[in-house]
């Protein structure tokens, strides 16, 4: 027996790259008209086999990659506890996936993952890739979990993991370029004594 059409879609998505794909990638498949594949994806998603992150991207369920996921639900870089969990500064798999953005704040469930997009304007900056997957470094992490700690983990915590983490020279100076840059007044001191804290020095 032949797989039917709505099967043929499910299927392409779910072995696609971290089980999400783009409209675009789904017409050059070629598996029908693209007017018969957008109604197919419609009801794929109605019937819950398949999830809509965005306009135009699919994901297979269950989720594979919740950070994938976030990733493709927002325009931006992980951050914050996502960063500490994927540098492996901390050991516990978050089940909010936080982006950081230049401009868009928002919250997306999606089953027992919940994708979050924190905006810091300007300050939207300082990420890499492990992998396929853009995250903030390992000094931006600090930064931005310092400015924002509601979206990070225990203070004390926070201070004992990048003390075992032990940032390098290179990345400290990293991390004294965005205080400089970015924190001014109560909360540069702030972040300037969680470095001494964090280094057991002072200066």
């Amino acid at each position: 027996m032949f797989p039917s059409l709505s099967e043929k879609v499910r299927k392409a998505i779910e072995i696609a790259p971290a089980g999400i794909a783009t409209l675009d990638v789904l017409e050059s498949l070629q598996l029908c008209g693209d007017d018969t594949l957008k109604t197919t994806l419609n009801r794929l998603y109605k019937k819950g086999a398949i999830a809509r992150l965005k306009r135009g991207t699919y994901a297979s369920l269950p989720l594979l990659d919740g950070f994938a996921g976030a990733l493709a639900t927002f325009n931006g870089y992980l951050g914050f506890s996502s960063a500490l969990y994927l540098h492996k500064i901390t050991a516990e798999q978050p089940f909010v996936f936080i982006i950081v953005t230049t401009a868009t704040s928002a919250t997306k469930s999606l089953g027992q993952y919940e994708f979050k997009a924190v905006a810091l304007k300007e300050k939207a900056a300082g990420f890499e890739y492990k992998g396929t997957l853009a995250v903030s470094t390992r000094a931006k992490t600090l930064f931005d979990c310092l400015y924002l700690p509601r979206y990070s983990i225990e203070h004390g915590k926070l201070l004992e993991a990048f003390g075992s983490a032990k940032l390098l020279k290179s990345e400290w100076r990293e991390f004294d370029e965005y205080v400089k840059r970015f924190a001014i007044g109560k909360t540069a001191e702030r972040m300037r004594k969680a470095k001494q804290e964090i280094t057991g020095r002072t200066g």
